[in-house]
C-alpha cells in the first residue's frame, strides 16, 4: 500500500507511513490523511538548504494540503524534526514537499498558479477551497520557483531590437525590447527616450553588456532603424 501511495503523491524522498479517512465535527467531509516522513539521511536546513544532522522531533506535528483525490481531500501530516546547522542554529527541517513555511505541497501550489491563468483569483480559490489572499501567496511562490530555475534572459545577447510605441492617445509610452536571435520579449519599460533605454543597460552585468554587439533601435514615430 505504501508503494502505491508513494506514486500517487508523486513526491520524491519521502516515506509513506500510513493513511486513513479521518473524520470529525470540525471538518464539513472526511478527509484523507497520509501520513510522511523524509527518508533516512534526507534532513536539511529549511533556510540554507544543507544537509544536517537531527536535532529532536521538533514541535509536533504539521499538516499540508495535497492534490485531492478525486472528490477526496487529501492532506499530508508528518512530525517536524529540527536540525542542528552550524550556520543557522537549531531550525525546523526541510520537507521535500513543501516550501519551507507554506502550509500546501508543491504539487497542490503548482495545480492552483496554472487555474490562475485560465481564471480568476476568486474562481480559483473558491474551487480549490482556499482563502483568496492563500491564492495569491501560492502564485507568487510558484512564480519565484520558476524564475530561480531559468536562465536570465539577459545572458547570452547578440543582437537587440528596441522599440518605442504609444496608446490613448499618445499619453502613455512603452519601451520594449526584444532578443532578435531567440525572437522573444526581454525587457518592457514605462517611458521612451535614452533614460529609458539606458535603464535597460544599468539591469545587464558587464559579461552581458559585452555580449551584445548590435541593436536597432526604432524611434516612437516608427520612421525607420538605426544600427549601432
Amino acid at each position: 500500500m505504501n508503494r502505491i501511495f508513494n506514486q500517487l503523491l508523486n513526491v520524491k524522498d519521502t516515506v509513506v507511513e500510513t493513511a486513513r479517512i479521518a473524520d470529525s465535527p470540525q471538518r464539513p467531509t472526511p478527509v484523507l490523511e497520509i501520513r510522511v516522513r523524509p527518508r533516512n539521511g534526507m534532513l536539511r536546513c529549511s533556510r540554507c538548504g544543507r544537509r544536517r544532522r537531527g536535532c529532536d522531533q521538533g514541535g509536533g506535528v504539521r499538516r499540508w494540503r495535497h492534490q485531492d483525490f478525486g472528490c477526496r481531500r487529501v492532506e499530508l501530516v508528518a512530525v517536524m524534526p529540527r536540525v542542528d546547522c552550524p550556520e543557522c542554529g537549531v531550525v525546523v527541517a526541510q520537507v521535500p514537499w513543501a516550501e519551507p513555511g507554506s502550509r500546501f505541497t508543491r504539487d497542490f501550489e503548482t495545480e492552483c498558479a496554472w487555474l490562475m491563468t485560465v481564471a480568476d483569483q476568486k474562481t480559483v480559490s473558491g474551487f480549490l477551497h482556499v482563502a483568496w489572499g492563500a491564492a495569491g501567496d501560492i502564485a507568487h511562490r510558484v512564480a519565484e520557483r520558476l524564475r530561480a530555475g531559468m536562465p536570465s534572459p539577459f545572458d547570452g545577447l547578440t543582437a537587440i531590437g528596441v522599440d518605442g510605441t504609444s496608446c490613448r492617445k499618445g499619453r502613455t509610452y512603452l519601451t520594449v525590447v526584444v532578443d532578435h536571435e531567440r525572437h522573444r520579449v526581454i525587457r518592457a519599460h514605462d517611458g521612451y527616450g535614452k533614460d529609458v533605454f539606458g535603464l535597460f543597460f544599468k539591469a545587464l552585468t558587464p559579461r552581458q553588456r559585452a555580449s551584445s554587439s548590435a541593436a536597432a533601435v526604432r524611434g516612437r514615430s516608427g520612421s525607420g532603424f538605426s544600427t549601432r
